[in-house]
């Protein structure tokens, strides 16, 4: 009994004896851990697998117990192979990874009043060498100015935050942009979605006056302008109308997946006054003749100025920029002017617009009836507004040497249907009656568009038809009165 009460005082008890039951068991793991693990002596024998050999497999074998299916990888000899694959190692295993640079989203900007280029590349924290490198590709297409409110511009940039592209969207069938390119300059490029086109006649009658009746039949103030300049010497619209006299025509409108694009076009006119008839068709060259194919549309002069002058740089639509060998087309003819010579409206037309540009100078620009138009740049004085009505011959500005010039000259453009063309050598209307060649589709034109106005197509389907922006560009004189 003295042993075990001797002895008792030896055992442990409470949170010693867990203490001590808890080291036991470490020591006797720790025991069994070395017996089933068997380190090597030197830690040089190590081989570690590569990240090619983890991938791939390369360098293993595998051994299948019998008793699972667990695959137990098992080192192989090295090879000269091997041992390139094991630097893979120390490699950064993101090394060969390619880099995809950061898409950068593109700015929207909507045009507010008061906005200028200047003003806006600034607050987009664009440099002002990005700007004059877009407006001197603008010199030759005069598209980014002026500024609308409500317009929209898009601008892409690169990482580093500087101007790779700029989109002006002029309409729901057109977007123009300014594409930098390996010269460090900008080239222009245009985005054109194809236009369905229908004809619809109209008949209507004078219910007071000829402009009211004309609004309320559905024609805009710039078709009712065309016709009062087509009938005019013919026809007083103020005394010779009577309640009730008939006037019908034809318009044609434009639509992309059926919303409308620009302004309808006037392609027939019919109207009795004092029970004679007076009729008006559209040929295919842009200008209006009368039932027997004789014009109703003045010619236009070929030459911008009183005389001749010497041409010191041609028309070259296809012309590259001298250094970086980028598309960099001279869009008119530079005739070598004397600054202060008088410069003429080469048609009859309206002034749309009147501005002035770093590069182009003073300029005016004029929508002529039919699809032509012209521009005057590096202008010394402008001697009409925005919005006047012109006459072939009149004289609307003093040449002169404003813009980046090299010296005194006059860049003359003509466009038709909105396209540049070589006015030296450009078909323009110079004759007074549609030519014999033509005379057999004019006649089948009017025959079709008399048919239309007489009722017996209220709406002419098969002149709908998918055709480029470029047809529409037609429009632009009637767009111009209008605004």
């Amino acid at each position: 009994m003295q042993f075990i009460k001797h002895l008792s005082r030896w055992a442990l008890s409470g949170p010693r004896a867990w203490l001590s039951i808890i080291f036991i068991i470490f020591i006797v793991l720790s025991f069994v851990y070395k017996s089933l693990v068997s380190p090597a002596n030197d830690l040089n024998e190590y081989t570690l697998p590569s990240v090619t050999d983890v991938i791939t497999g390369k360098g293993y074998t595998s051994k299948v117990s019998n008793n699972d299916n667990v695959i137990f990888p098992q080192i192989s000899s090295n090879t000269d192979e091997d041992n390139d694959y094991d630097s893979l190692v120390t490699m950064d295993p993101l090394q060969n990874v390619e880099q995809v640079p950061p898409v950068i989203p593109a700015i929207e900007y909507v045009i507010k009043p008061g906005d200028t280029l200047a003003r806006i590349f600034a607050r987009l924290g664009l440099s002002r060498e990005a700007l004059y490198s877009v407006l001197e590709a603008d010199q030759e297409y005069l598209v980014l100015e002026p500024l609308l409110p409500d317009d929209k511009f898009t601008f892409k940039l690169d990482e580093d935050g500087d101007l790779l592209e700029i989109t002006r969207r002029i309409d729901i069938s057109k977007s123009v942009s300014y594409v930098q390119h390996d010269g460090g300059g900008f080239s222009y490029k245009e985005s054109i979605k194809p236009i369905t086109y229908t004809q619809k006649a109209v008949h209507s009658k004078i219910i007071g006056n000829f402009y009211l009746s004309a609004k309320k039949a559905g024609l805009s103030d710039t078709q009712i302008l065309i016709i009062n300049d087509l009938l005019k010497g013919r026809v007083n619209f103020r005394k010779d109308l009577r309640a009730n006299d008939a006037f019908d025509f034809v318009i044609k409108s434009g639509s992309i997946d059926g919303v409308k694009v620009g302004d309808s076009q006037l392609e027939a006119l019919e109207i009795t006054v004092k029970g004679e008839t007076y009729r008006a068709f559209l040929h295919s060259d842009g200008r209006f003749y009368d039932l027997d194919g004789n014009s109703l549309t003045p010619a236009l002069l070929r030459w911008p100025t009183r005389k001749k002058y010497r041409i010191s740089s041609p028309f070259n639509a296809n012309r590259l920029h001298p250094i970086t060998g980028h598309p960099a087309p001279h869009n008119g003819v530079d005739l070598a002017t004397p600054s202060g010579t008088e410069v003429l409206a080469t048609g009859d037309g309206v002034v749309t617009r009147v501005a002035s540009h770093k590069y182009a100078g003073k300029y005016v620009v004029i929508d002529y009836t039919g699809p032509y138009g012209s521009r005057f740049l590096h202008l010394s004085k402008i001697l009409v507004k925005k919005g006047q009505k012109v006459k072939r011959g009149q004289v609307i500005a003093l040449s002169g040497n404003t813009g980046r010039t090299t010296g005194a000259h006059l860049h003359y453009e003509l466009h038709i249907r909105g396209r540049p063309v070589n006015p030296m050598t450009a078909e323009i209307p110079t004759t007074q009656s549609i030519p014999k060649s033509d005379k057999k589709e004019y006649s089948n034109n009017v025959k079709r568009l008399l048919n239309m106005m007489m009722g017996n197509q209220v709406e002419d389907q098969n002149a709908t038809d998918t055709q480029p922006e470029s047809m529409v560009d037609s429009q632009s004189t009637l767009d111009a009165v209008a605004n």
